[in-house]
């Protein structure tokens, strides 16, 4: 029988998809995303409807809630996954407490509270709460990077320490990379990995890929390589017009026009026969025409000044906002912010922006998920998700520490 997991703060459901390839069971998704909601419900039709809750994880009684709508029972999970977002280690914390502390409104380091206690970190105290209630065999949550940085360590510390009060004395955590396991994305992640019983000597799922390996193919393992790129990525999907003016979500949907040319692209058509969510954006044409001036994997410091002086932004708070993705290598980060603007994701050989589906086929989502919702709505389920060939890795690790 497959391991069962809740996905909590699961919309669309990187994670939830990530564990399912590496054959866990997916049973119940917690989340107050509308749309991201939807997104679940249509890629995971074997989660029961009444299983989708859409509910605020804030409620003191979150986990009533979600017991009473889903009707599951300590027994029936196994597995508790999730992200929740955790605002008090957060650059912006940082910086007003050190401002409070300057005034005399606060006093130093030990007048913050306990991690799990700080009013900004309720969704993580959520998470707790349904770890205490389902006692699952596991649980995964996964988080950004920076909370190993923070107070030298401060914030994992006490993250550890309130998973071994709740029952999980067995736990570790590692800094993982997206692209070190077959995305097409440098993404950085923390994962904590924890078990009420079985023993854990290390969560490092082994790598599949390599940066600039150099080593003969022979010499790897037979489903090793170096990292996708980019081209390797997005380069078989269907070339989009510019402006791009699809207003209908059905005129995202094209048909293919060329074969796959590399195994990225074959295992990403699988189960498909068609590109959906492929729709970007309108762009001013003095943006095109810069767009074709910049080379691949350029940024906003490599325009002239002229053009920079055209654009009209400051330097000092633009620098780092127009990327062109490179051709050879793997993307930088994809990020939720794609839903306001994708001057940070430039198409390599197009002068416009990425489409939904090629940001997608970023974060290594498979052409047969497809996104619900309007085009802005898409572009941030895509940026949150987890890369779900990153949550496979962590997922086969979940297994093998718990078959151990």
């Amino acid at each position: 029988m497959k391991l069962r997991f809740i996905d909590l703060f699961g919309a669309p459901g990187g994670m939830s998809f990530g564990m399912k390839m590496a054959g866990l069971q997916p049973v119940a998704v917690l989340d107050n995303f509308e749309e991201g909601l939807k997104t679940y419900g249509r890629n995971f039709p074997e989660v029961p409807e009444q299983n989708i809750v859409n509910a605020d994880a804030s409620e003191k009684d979150i986990v009533k809630i979600f017991q009473r709508q889903t009707g599951l029972r300590p027994d029936d999970v196994d597995v508790i996954v999730g992200g929740p977002p955790c605002q008090g280690f957060s650059t912006v914390g940082r910086v007003l407490i050190s401002k409070l502390i300057k005034k005399g409104m606060r006093k130093g380091r030990k007048a913050e509270p306990r991690f799990i206690q700080d009013k900004r970190n309720n969704l993580y105290k959520t998470f707790v709460k349904f770890v205490k209630y389902y006692r699952p065999k596991s649980i995964v949550m996964e988080n950004v990077p920076g909370m190993l940085s923070y107070r030298d360590g401060w914030a994992v510390r006490q993250i550890m320490e309130d998973f071994g009060n709740a029952g999980y004395p067995n736990i570790s955590y590692k800094i993982l990379n997206a692209a070190d396991y077959g995305a097409p994305q440098i993404r950085k992640r923390i994962f904590f990995i924890a078990t009420r019983k079985n023993k854990i000597k290390s969560i490092l799922p082994p790598p599949t890929h390599f940066a600039n390996s150099g080593l003969d193919r022979k010499q790897l393992d037979a489903n090793s390589c170096d990292y996708v790129t980019v081209m390797e990525a997005i380069g078989d999907l269907p070339h989009l017009s510019i402006p791009e003016k699809a207003k209908k979500i059905k005129e995202a949907i094209m048909e293919y026009k060329t074969d796959p040319t590399c195994y990225f692209q074959t295992w990403a058509r699988k189960n498909s026969g068609k590109v959906d969510n492929n729709i970007t954006r309108w762009h001013r044409d003095m943006d095109k025409e810069i767009f074709a001036k910049m080379k691949p994997g350029e940024k906003w410091k490599d325009l002239s000044a002229r053009d920079r002086k055209r654009i009209g932004y400051n330097d000092d708070s633009f620098n780092d906002k127009w990327k062109r993705l490179p051709r050879n290598k793997p993307s930088h980060t994809i990020v939720a912010h794609l839903q306001k603007d994708g001057y940070m994701f430039i198409h390599p050989t197009q002068d416009r922006t990425i489409s939904v589906r090629e940001a997608a086929r970023l974060q290594s989502f498979p052409d047969s998920f497809v996104f619900c919702g309007g085009r802005g709505s898409q572009f941030r389920q895509v940026g949150n998700a987890v890369p779900p060939l990153l949550a496979r890795a962590v997922g086969k690790t979940v297994l093998r520490i718990l078959q151990s």
